[in-house]
């Protein structure tokens, strides 16, 4: 069993370094593909983190009629708190709320100075557990006679939340469709190999050979065009996402990235294993006509 698999990657290894120039276009279509593939996943993971940072900011304010108490307070604190999605809730006062207005504004802060007395109410900042709940939550907190209006974004929230979906859903058909044109390029790729042997091939059908037989060599060369290929994306993916990180932590150190270390051990993994498979679908799929003997 051993003897016959180490056969299979001594052909497959013949069919890659007999094929020379050829192989090496094939192995350079194969990392180009993997790599677009790669920087596209590097983009979606970022899309979707800048989509989260976007989604974790908002937030429900409720502002309190005048007259409630503390324990009436606290009693709706602990409703709201066990509401579904709602992840905290937390009292600021009209003091701690002018405060922080007073912060800011900055250097506008002399425009309050001429306030006589405190304008804001008492409020509470509801934070969520699940962003896209935020309009059924805010309904509801409207709904408690403690609160007298409720602000959460409308119609920004809404937006967001829209623009955050097409985001993930645009990322994701991205990936897919990448992933579908790299199985069609191996396919071509290991077809050039097939065709040369198409005789070869037709003779060993008509003496017996199995299929899977035929088929090993090919696959087994599939599988290592994809895994060498992914290796070669995945170091050229590293280097330059290492750089744009220390670019963007520069120069842009509020836009939201995935750490290098957190992302690219995941992907080089996964690069090499989807790689391997479609190498491996690729090859096979090359081959279903020459079989038909």
């Amino acid at each position: 069993m051993l003897r016959s698999w180490a056969q299979a990657l001594r052909q497959a290894v013949q069919s890659i370094t007999r094929s020379g120039l050829m192989s090496l276009a094939s192995l350079a279509t194969v990392s180009v593909s993997l790599l677009v593939l790669a920087v596209v996943a590097c983009v979606a993971v970022n899309l979707n983190l800048m989509a989260r940072e976007l989604e974790s900011q908002l937030e429900i304010r409720a502002f309190l009629r005048d007259g409630v108490n503390p324990a009436a307070r606290q009693a709706l604190i602990e409703q709201i708190q066990a509401l579904e999605g709602v992840r905290s809730v937390t009292f600021i006062s009209k003091e701690e709320g002018l405060a922080m207005m007073r912060e800011r504004l900055g250097e506008q802060r002399w425009i309050l100075e001429e306030l006589e007395e405190n304008p804001l109410p008492d409020s509470l900042k509801i934070e969520l557990a699940d962003p896209h709940q935020v309009v059924a939550v805010a309904e509801k907190v409207a709904a408690f006679p403690q609160v007298e209006k409720v602000r959460y974004g409308q119609g920004v929230a809404e937006k967001l939340l829209a623009v955050t979906r097409a985001i993930r859903i645009a990322g994701l058909a991205m990936v897919l469709l990448l992933m579908v044109a790299t199985v069609f390029t191996l396919a071509n790729t290991i077809r050039l190999a097939v065709e040369a042997r198409r005789r070869e091939i037709a003779i060993m059908k008509l003496v017996g050979a199995t299929d899977w037989f035929i088929r090993r060599p090919f696959v087994m060369a599939g599988i290592l065009l994809g895994m060498v290929g992914a290796a070669l994306a995945a170091g050229l993916v590293y280097m330059g996402y290492q750089y744009l990180v220390r670019f963007l932590v520069t120069n842009l150190p509020f836009v939201p990235v995935a750490p290098p270390a957190e992302l690219m051990q995941p992907l080089g993994s996964g690069l090499l294993a989807l790689g391997a498979l479609l190498g491996m679908v690729g090859s096979w799929i090359s081959l279903r006509r020459y079989l038909r003997v």
